[in-house]
Protein backbone atom coordinates (compact mmCIF):
# COMPACT_ATOMS: atom_id res chain seq x y z
CA UNK A 1 0.00 0.00 0.00
CA UNK A 2 1.47 3.33 -1.07
CA UNK A 3 0.54 6.38 0.97
CA UNK A 4 1.13 9.66 -0.82
CA UNK A 5 -0.16 12.53 1.25
CA UNK A 6 1.50 15.80 2.25
CA UNK A 7 1.21 14.86 5.94
CA UNK A 8 2.97 11.53 5.40
CA UNK A 9 5.76 13.26 3.45
CA UNK A 10 6.15 15.86 6.20
CA UNK A 11 6.41 13.16 8.88
CA UNK A 12 9.07 11.26 6.92
CA UNK A 13 11.04 14.47 6.40
CA UNK A 14 10.95 15.25 10.12
CA UNK A 15 12.01 11.71 10.99
CA UNK A 16 14.97 12.03 8.65
CA UNK A 17 16.08 15.28 10.33
CA UNK A 18 15.74 14.11 13.96
CA UNK A 19 19.06 12.16 14.14
CA UNK A 20 21.00 15.09 12.70
CA UNK A 21 19.37 17.47 15.16
CA UNK A 22 20.04 15.20 18.13
CA UNK A 23 23.70 14.84 17.16
CA UNK A 24 24.08 18.62 17.39
CA UNK A 25 27.39 20.51 17.28
CA UNK A 26 29.33 17.62 18.85
CA UNK A 27 28.98 15.57 15.68
CA UNK A 28 30.19 18.45 13.53
CA UNK A 29 33.19 19.00 15.81
CA UNK A 30 34.05 15.31 15.76
CA UNK A 31 34.10 15.36 11.97
CA UNK A 32 37.04 17.79 12.08
CA UNK A 33 37.88 20.69 9.78
CA UNK A 34 36.94 20.54 6.11
CA UNK A 35 39.65 20.39 3.50
CA UNK A 36 39.37 20.89 -0.26
CA UNK A 37 40.26 17.78 -2.20
CA UNK A 38 39.85 16.72 -5.77
CA UNK A 39 38.92 13.23 -6.87
CA UNK A 40 42.49 12.56 -7.93
CA UNK A 41 43.96 14.48 -4.94
CA UNK A 42 45.56 17.24 -7.01
CA UNK A 43 44.82 19.74 -4.23
CA UNK A 44 46.90 19.61 -1.11
CA UNK A 45 46.77 21.75 1.98
CA UNK A 46 49.99 23.72 2.51
CA UNK A 47 51.13 26.26 5.05
CA UNK A 48 51.84 29.73 3.73
CA UNK A 49 55.18 30.89 5.19
CA UNK A 50 55.92 34.58 5.74
CA UNK A 51 58.48 36.05 3.29
CA UNK A 52 60.17 39.28 2.23
CA UNK A 53 58.44 39.00 -1.15
CA UNK A 54 56.20 42.04 -1.61
CA UNK A 55 53.10 42.33 -3.78
CA UNK A 56 50.64 44.91 -5.10
CA UNK A 57 48.15 44.50 -2.22
CA UNK A 58 45.52 42.74 -4.34
CA UNK A 59 44.41 39.41 -2.80
CA UNK A 60 45.44 36.40 -4.88
CA UNK A 61 48.15 33.98 -5.90
CA UNK A 62 51.05 34.65 -8.23
CA UNK A 63 54.33 33.08 -9.33
CA UNK A 64 57.51 34.72 -8.11
CA UNK A 65 59.63 36.82 -10.46
CA UNK A 66 63.20 37.31 -9.26
CA UNK A 67 63.84 39.94 -11.94
CA UNK A 68 61.21 42.17 -10.29
CA UNK A 69 61.95 41.21 -6.66
CA UNK A 70 64.83 38.92 -5.73
CA UNK A 71 62.90 37.74 -2.64
CA UNK A 72 60.16 36.25 -4.88
CA UNK A 73 61.66 32.99 -6.17
CA UNK A 74 60.74 32.12 -9.76
CA UNK A 75 59.61 28.56 -9.03
CA UNK A 76 57.44 29.43 -6.00
CA UNK A 77 53.78 30.40 -5.72
CA UNK A 78 52.88 33.26 -3.37
CA UNK A 79 49.65 34.56 -1.85
CA UNK A 80 49.29 38.34 -1.73
CA UNK A 81 47.49 39.58 1.39
CA UNK A 82 44.82 42.16 0.55
CA UNK A 83 45.81 45.73 1.36
CA UNK A 84 49.11 44.87 3.06
CA UNK A 85 51.57 44.38 0.20
CA UNK A 86 52.90 41.32 2.02
CA UNK A 87 53.05 37.89 0.43
CA UNK A 88 53.45 34.45 1.94
CA UNK A 89 55.12 31.51 0.20
CA UNK A 90 53.33 28.22 -0.56
CA UNK A 91 56.54 26.77 -1.96
CA UNK A 92 57.48 25.28 -5.32
CA UNK A 93 54.75 24.93 -7.95
CA UNK A 94 55.42 22.97 -11.12
CA UNK A 95 53.70 25.50 -13.41
CA UNK A 96 55.67 28.42 -11.91
CA UNK A 97 58.86 26.48 -12.51
CA UNK A 98 57.87 25.42 -16.05
CA UNK A 99 56.31 28.56 -17.54
CA UNK A 100 56.28 31.27 -14.86
CA UNK A 101 52.48 31.20 -14.61
CA UNK A 102 49.89 29.63 -12.30
CA UNK A 103 48.66 27.57 -15.28
CA UNK A 104 50.64 26.59 -18.36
Amino acid sequence: MLIDTPQYTAILTLLALVPATLAGPAAAAAAGPLEARAIDNIFEKRACAATKCVCNGVQGQFCGDQLVNSACLDSHVYECQKGTGKACDYGVRDSCKKCGSLNC
